[in-house]
């Protein structure tokens, strides 16, 4: 979502819808890899059910939202949410403890547990629908540290949460004429194999460098889609 704003100068709400749907195919192709691609399921599939309770009403209230906000107030929206997410990864790379991405099982949770996993959702989902993004970015963090999932199982379950949310949200954005499906299409087309490329990188590449190119990716975004008063020029 932070190309579309920053090279292909498309307008926050546009950008939203667009981002969504191009999500999809890329998330899509992400879990069934954590899924099949080794011998166990690098998922959790309850704890996916649960985010997707609660990230469906989200995204439905987020994505409803989005239409009654401004595109300055969105941009500056998005922007804190880039800049917090940036300043995380950051922070990671440089100080925090870099959890494992070896395959472990999956938590043993309680329904309580899982009562707030859906809360979060619904959370994590108005998110979404108002900024655009996929939740990924707050799951992941969000199951780790609250949960006590391992890194790769967060990553894969992630994705699984955030198929349902992000079409219910690009449907929505679709139906404002808020999606560009050449662009979207176009995004997908290059992020499927990204994925994929990125996944493989991702086991060789140490963790601390990966976050923190992709911390210093979130903050260049934060301040470029942060909308700056433009000077008013002089008559």
């Amino acid at each position: 979502m932070p190309l579309l704003t920053l090279w292909a100068r498309t307008d926050q709400h546009r950008a939203t819808g667009t981002s969504l749907a191009a999500i999809l195919p890329i998330a899509l192709v992400g879990a069934g890899t954590y899924y099949f691609a080794s011998g166990t399921p690098q998922t959790d599939l309850p704890v996916a059910a649960s985010l997707v309770v609660g990230g469906t009403a989200g995204v439905i209230g987020g994505g409803l939202a989005a239409q009654k906000v401004s595109d300055r107030v969105l941009r500056g929206f998005v922007a804190i949410l880039l800049f917090v997410a940036g300043l995380k990864y950051a922070y990671d790379a440089g100080f925090g403890a870099i959890p494992t991405l070896h395959a472990s099982a999956p938590a043993a949770l309680g329904i309580e547990e899982y009562v707030v996993l859906a809360l979060c959702g619904l959370g994590i989902g108005v998110l979404g629908g108002l900024a655009g993004l996929g939740g990924g970015v707050f799951i992941v963090p969000l199951l780790v540290i609250g949960f006590g999932l391992s890194q790769r199982i967060a990553q894969g379950t992630s994705l699984i949460a955030v198929i349902p949310t992000a079409a219910i949200g690009a449907i929505i954005h679709e139906a404002n004429g808020e999606v560009d499906v050449r662009a979207a299409g176009l995004i997908a087309g290059a992020g499927v194999p990204a994925a994929i490329v990125g996944s493989l990188l991702a086991l060789v590449v140490p963790q601390r460098t990966l976050l923190g190119l992709f911390g210093a990716f979130l903050l260049f975004a934060a301040v470029r889609t942060w909308p700056w008063r433009q000077a008013t020029p002089e008559v």
